[in-house]
């Protein structure tokens, strides 16, 4: 999972002080009250159900060609599913139907061998081996291009450009298909002898997220939300409040790279993880550590070792915390978002089988599960589950 990687993978503070700071006024900015809600989790929390427009249960098939070891991202784009399966891209349609692996992996110019990360802009999936991202058309699976790139983590698409992270100095950087840098946006960064050794990596989620015509970027470290806009300036689109729950500078681990006291430190605090549609703004609540104190925040995902999500609703500027329903929506926490109001998971076969048997009789299970989970086998690919929010 893209959430349990190392903490050696964490990546700097962003600060709203950068060399191409935008125009918005700090009091202008939405607040997203996290650490309010927490604080008052009765008067604070929703059903799911109250945010649902639809849900479906899309079961991957399973074919020789085909089979997923674990899911490492979801695309849907068009219609169509793209999952990463470590270091392969799979394409489904709408109904789960297998259409093709995309690109071919191995050592030559139109191939890739491995997979850092992978986006899809304008009908080009674009696959980052970390030298060089190798570029397909999304219509066919065609190869579109090679471009050099330099050994980053993360890569999005805007402007005619490709977006990454250097973790070496904190810098949002901006490369064109030379793979020479073109701009960059300055973070706040620590220099080489202000961090321990080895901790100055990257985030352990995705740093990018929201839509092609709102790019957004964050990092756990920091209470601000960014656009990356058409002059590549940074403008704060949200602030994440987390209150008593949020990290303090000084308990960072970059500053000692001491493990042990950085778990004791951060049993009692928030790493938030947003996603983004048109209407919302899902955070996932996650920890810093391997321990946590905090209990009953809301939904748990064993699955990504986080605690809870809440929804933040745009249009009435409110923050709710999202209670557990295992009827309603069984396997399903928010990982993944589209460009519209969908949110994406996925529940192994296997898994989802034996919860069923062993809980029909103790709970009403929503029909679409039901109806999904009768018809899998133990070996069948992962099953997707797909949610269409309310507008």
């Amino acid at each position: 999972m893209r959430y349990l990687l190392s903490v050696s993978f964490m990546f700097f503070l962003i600060s709203c002080n950068t060399n191409k700071k935008g125009t918005t006024e700090k009091d202008t900015i939405p607040i997203v009250e996290i650490g309010k809600a927490i604080n008052n989790i009765s008067s604070s929390t929703k059903s799911f159900t109250e945010f649902i427009d639809s849900i479906k249960y899309i079961p991957l098939e399973t074919l020789p060609e085909c089979n997923i070891e674990e899911i490492q991202k979801i695309i849907c784009y068009k219609g169509d599913f793209y999952t990463w399966d470590y270091n392969s891209i799979l394409k489904f349609d709408a109904n789960g139907k297998f259409i093709q692996e995309i690109g071919k992996r191995g050592k030559g110019p139109k191939e890739y061998a491995r997979v850092r990360e992978f986006t899809i802009r304008d009908d080009i999936l674009y696959i980052n081996e970390g030298r060089k991202i190798v570029a397909y058309s999304t219509i066919d699976g065609s190869f579109v291009s090679t471009s050099p790139f330099l050994n980053r983590w993360f890569v999005e698409r805007l402007n005619n450009q490709f977006v990454t992270i250097n973790a070496d100095n904190g810098f949002i950087e901006f490369i064109n298909e030379k793979g020479s840098i073109t701009d960059s946006v300055n973070y706040e960064h620590f220099s080489q002898d202000e961090i321990s050794q080895n901790m100055m990596i990257y985030p352990i989620y995705d740093a990018f997220f929201g839509t092609s015509q709102s790019l957004k970027v964050s990092t756990s470290h920091n209470d601000t939300l960014f656009e990356i806009n058409s002059r590549n300036q940074l403008i704060p689109r949200y602030i994440l409040d987390l209150g008593d729950y949020k990290l303090p500078d000084k308990e960072r681990l970059e500053y000692s790279g001491e493990f042990e006291k950085f778990d004791k430190s951060t049993t009692k605090l928030i790493r938030p993880v947003p996603l983004e549609t048109n209407d919302y703004l899902i955070i996932q609540l996650g920890k810093w550590g391997a321990v946590s104190n905090l209990h009953n925040i809301g939904f748990y995902d064993k699955k990504a070792d986080l605690l809870g999500f809440g929804i933040y609703d745009k249009k009435r500027n409110n923050f709710s915390l999202i209670t557990e329903d295992l009827e309603s929506y069984p396997f399903f926490f928010p990982h993944f978002s589209d460009e519209e109001n969908g949110l994406f998971s996925w529940g192994d076969a296997i898994d989802m089988i034996n919860f069923y048997n062993k809980n029909n009789d103790k709970y009403n299970f929503c029909s679409p599960f039901i109806s999904t989970v009768k018809k899998l086998k133990m070996e069948n690919n992962p099953v997707l589950v797909m949610v269409k929010l309310k507008e």
